[in-house]
């Protein structure tokens, strides 16, 4: 999986400005020939316009997205594709009632069965992929002050039932754990370095590593991922 990739050790790195971006390792090859290439993910359809590359600043990022993907995951599990864009589409319109969709992802986040779902689905995800680094300009291949399209495309009350407690729900930019590339924009392979710990390459073995770092500060802000630590413990 490593020949003509760099790699570096997560111990070797400025970590808190780095950016990161996981991918399948399936993609790696691909990824070498031609850079990473900016997408339409199938969990921002009909939210985003354009495809762009997304990527998380440091090690918070990492936990923070992480932790919103455990959450959007829950939120819309089991849901069909067309049940899903017409959902989004109702919360666009002005006579939205804003309680129903709450109420919905409210009473999905709750539910123990549809946690634990999500937490196998995850595991799953993360234990067949890889963490990226990314040698990324600002200005050149980002914008600080770009904008967050589903900060634009939700309501306020909804996105703080998924968003992280410090986000700013009220500036539309994109935030810390949610930057993205400009739009169409591809990553050079030079560009792309493979990350790693301990001889360890796959996702879920450094997100791990990052949790142990600092338990006690996930256990109290991020609640999502907390179970899904204490899920991967209970499978060893």
């Amino acid at each position: 999986m490593t020949k003509h990739l760099t790699v570096k050790d997560i111990s070797l790195i400025d970590i808190e400005n780095s950016f990161f971006h996981y991918t399948n390792r399936q993609n790696l090859n691909t990824i070498l020939q031609k850079g990473l290439e900016p997408r339409i993910g199938e969990n921002s359809l009909y939210v985003e316009k354009t495809p762009k590359v997304f990527f998380a600043k440091g090690e918070k990022g990492i936990i923070a997205i992480i932790d919103v993907w455990l959450k959007w995951l829950t939120a819309k599990s089991n849901t069909h594709k067309f049940v899903y864009w017409l959902g989004t589409f109702y919360m666009k319109t002005p006579f939205c009632i804003k309680s129903i969709p709450n109420n919905l992802v409210e009473r999905n986040l709750k539910d123990p069965k549809r946690r634990h779902q999500t937490y196998a689905k995850m595991k799953t995800i993360l234990d067949n992929s890889v963490f990226l680094i990314l040698d990324l300009e600002e200005k050149i291949d980002f914008d600080y002050n770009d904008i967050d399209e589903v900060k634009n495309t939700y309501y306020e009350s909804f996105l703080k039932l998924l968003y992280p407690d410090d986000s700013n729900l009220q500036d539309h930019r994109i935030e810390y754990w949610n930057m993205h590339t400009f739009s169409n924009k591809i990553i050079e392979p030079q560009k792309i370095t493979l990350l790693k710990h301990d001889d360890k390459y796959n996702a879920n073995s450094l997100l791990i590593s990052i949790i142990e770092k600092d338990i006690e500060y996930i256990k109290c802000n991020y609640e999502f991922l907390y179970e899904y630590y204490i899920y991967t413990k209970t499978l060893n």
